[in-house]
């Protein structure tokens, strides 16, 4: 089944007169539980890619669906609903909210986007944390925790609403190479588990080499779609 589809998808930013192209005219689909990667220099269109699929933006001309969701026709508040139901987030500065204890942040978008009863909640979100294994570090506060511990609590995050797609911003750039690594199978496993597809936007080699498939973007283009060795041949 496919999970996200781009129809010639492209993205202009305006700078006074000038038309600046971030996507040039993107074509693709993916299918739902996936392990893929986007790879590519600095400007090369990724996190605008990332941005137009988590319906934080829309493209300047094409399609992209979500879901079986046409997004280019969804206002700001159906966005925000759509996102809150089908759509998780990681991002590499962890986006934790420092006044909340690790198990509120977890609980944040449940609070905020479903209505969900609480005994329910509590279940889900005890549930998590023992599967990155956080349930010890419940109580404690973002500043109180390492790099990796943060990650681990930002994908039980991106994961409690039981999205059908998490995106994920170069979720390893903060990270050492070890915790890095660790962070990686975590999220491989919370796929396999929650049958959950993942896009990154990365530069971090360590990712690229679980990927499914790797597409490189290169000015706003895809370059070249690479099916990793461990599943597939080379496209």
């Amino acid at each position: 089944m496919e999970l996200v589809i781009l129809e010639n998808a492209k993205k202009f930013y305006i700078n006074g007169e000038i038309s600046i192209p971030a996507l040039r005219g993107i074509n693709l689909s993916i299918e739902s539980k996936r392990f893929i990667s986007f790879v590519g220099p600095s400007g090369s269109g990724k996190t605008t890619l990332l941005n137009l699929v988590g319906c934080l933006d829309k493209p300047t001309e094409g399609k992209v669906f979500v879901a079986g969701t046409e997004i280019n026709r969804m206002d700001r508040k159906t966005s925000a609903k759509f996102r809150g139901d089908n759509i998780g987030f990681i991002f590499q500065n962890f986006n934790l909210i420092p006044i909340l204890t690790v198990y509120e942040n977890v609980e944040y978008p449940l609070i905020m986007v479903q209505n969900i009863p609480a005994e329910k909640r509590k279940q889900r979100i005890l549930d998590l944390l023992e599967k990155v294994g956080m349930t010890d570090q419940k109580d404690k506060y973002p500043a109180q925790l390492s790099g990796g511990q943060k990650q681990r609590v930002a994908v039980a995050r991106a994961l409690v609403t039981e999205p059908k797609l998490v995106l994920a911003d170069e979720p390893t750039a903060n990270l050492d190479h070890d915790t890095a690594y660790k962070v990686i199978g975590l999220m491989h496993n919370m796929k396999k588990e929650f049958n959950t597809t993942f896009i990154f936007a990365t530069h971090d080699p360590k990712i690229v080499g679980e990927a499914e498939v790797i597409y490189t973007m290169e000015d706003g283009l895809i370059t070249k779609i690479q099916e990793n060795k461990k599943t597939g041949e080379v496209c």
